[in-house]
């Protein structure tokens, strides 16, 4: 049976309850971590990260919809289009894991555009790709990077 460009071999048994919250602090615990890192340098003060910290409150006044946009849409679109479409090609056509990582990793850190948050999604990057690898299911990675987004969320309004 011939297989098409987007058949993922991804396994059918799920992981026990405790790894996701296991990985769901992980996720959270880092960003804690980056956020403080970014804060005592004084990497918060760069022009382009305040912009873009700006840019998302300013996106509603609301701190529910902030919520929405940040902790639950922007996690689900991209993880789907870094976890499950890039990282699953990247896996399928090099046949090689570690570089499979750190290429998806260092694509989700381009996307963030600014050079602090390059580096902040490069680094959260390689571990959301791990875990994701690790485990196969997208719902891992979801619960990661929504609890990244809400420690930074809740840091923006320090």
């Amino acid at each position: 049976m011939p297989t098409g460009f987007f058949d993922f071999d991804l396994p059918l048994e799920r992981p026990k309850w405790y790894i996701y919250l296991l990985y769901t602090a992980c996720g959270a615990v880092l960003a804690g971590v980056l956020n403080f890192l970014v804060n005592i340098t004084g990497l918060v003060n760069e022009p382009s990260f305040n912009e873009a910290a700006t840019g998302l409150l300013n996106a509603s006044d609301h701190i529910a919809v902030l919520i929405v946009l940040y902790c639950i849409a922007t996690p689900f679109i991209e993880e789907l289009l870094f976890r499950y479409f890039i990282f699953n090609l990247l896996l399928k056509y090099t046949k090689r894991a570690a570089l499979s990582v750190v290429v998806c990793a260092a694509l989700f850190g381009l996307y963030h555009i600014t050079p602090v948050q390059m580096a902040y999604g490069f680094i959260m990057g390689l571990v959301i790709t791990y875990a994701y690898y690790r485990h196969r299911v997208l719902t891992i990675p979801f619960l990661m990077h929504a609890a990244a987004n809400a420690v930074a969320l809740a840091f923006s309004f320090l």
